[in-house]
């Protein structure tokens, strides 16, 4: 699920969880991708797995676009659509 500022200006219950608000604090604190430095920040993306005790400390976040977030789950597909 994508945590874009338009996606927590709408939100989807009455009462965000924490993880929805850890993440738009982080996302307002970075508002520039940290990966390209040319688009806005859209998606948090954690560096450690999950169940990690230190996965949401914020240095082992950081703040990404879309393009970003995606090159770093798929970076296949990030060679393939350059062809």
């Amino acid at each position: 699920m994508s945590n874009t500022r338009a996606w927590r200006a709408k939100q989807r219950t009455s009462k965000p969880n924490a993880r929805q608000k850890r993440n738009g604090l982080f996302l307002d604190a970075h508002p520039i991708c940290q990966s390209c430095g040319a688009s806005p920040s859209e998606e948090a993306h954690h560096d450690l797995p999950h169940g990690h005790p230190d996965r949401n400390l914020d240095r082992y976040m950081r703040a990404l676009c879309i393009p970003c977030h995606a090159a770093v789950h798929w970076p296949k597909a990030r060679y393939q659509n350059q062809r």
